[in-house]
């Protein structure tokens, strides 16, 4: 099988599709080369774009599918020096909540949280420069020169935002202290609306949560 680096157009492919708004033909350019793939880790990277790519489409079924994939193979791997794996359960939660499916959703939020925290106490060196679910919902590996295959990831999981979020006008005017207030406010809310078994309000203020990041 080839190495990765042997056989990165298609990712470039895949980028140039994704700039297209073609998220299908991205998908196949993705998925018909997994199998040149040698390592864990970049097969379950191809999976976690089709993910995103998936739910871009609105196919959640199938997001779900390669989210869930992205995870078996990141099992794995001890550390993913270049992401976090709360990326594919964060991205899975995602799809299960437009599905419909709010207790999947919010565990798998739990998950992936749990699973950040776990990475940063063992690599606390890597903290600054690994991609995490955060750093996608910020926007903040926007505008450095990454990988191909991370540039997909990038492109393919940015969130469309409302013209008219309420939110993002509030966020603009208040500190910083402020917004971790709201933040572990609707944690909390989360937190107990999720013992209680009202698994959709629980997942609906974690989602609200991540608004203020």
């Amino acid at each position: 099988m080839k190495k990765l680096d042997e056989s990165l157009s298609f990712y470039d492919e895949a980028i140039n599709l994704i700039d297209l708004d073609d998220y299908d033909g991205a998908i196949k350019s993705i998925k018909k080369n997994i199998d040149s793939f040698q390592s864990q880790d970049d097969i379950a990277l191809a999976y976690l774009n089709c993910g995103f790519l998936n739910d871009k489409l609105g196919d959640n079924l199938s997001a779900i599918d390669d989210f869930s994939k992205s995870i078996y193979f990141e099992a794995k791997i001890d550390i993913i020096n270049q992401r976090s794996k709360d990326i594919s359960f964060s991205g899975r939660s995602n799809s299960k909540y437009k599905n419909g499916n709010y207790q999947g959703a919010i565990e798998d939020k739990i998950k992936a949280k749990e699973i950040r925290l776990l990475e940063i106490n063992k690599s606390k060196e890597l903290d600054n420069i690994k991609i995490d679910y955060k750093n996608i919902l910020l926007g903040t590996f926007l505008k450095i020169d990454l990988e191909p295959q991370y540039n997909v990831l990038i492109k393919g999981s940015k969130i469309q935002k409302s013209k008219y979020d309420l939110i993002a006008d509030y966020k603009k005017v208040i500190s910083d202290k402020r917004k971790k207030e709201v933040i572990n406010k609707l944690e909390i809310i989360s937190e107990s609306k999720y013992n209680i078994g009202d698994y959709k309000g629980a997942i609906k203020a974690i989602r609200r949560a991540e608004k203020y990041y």
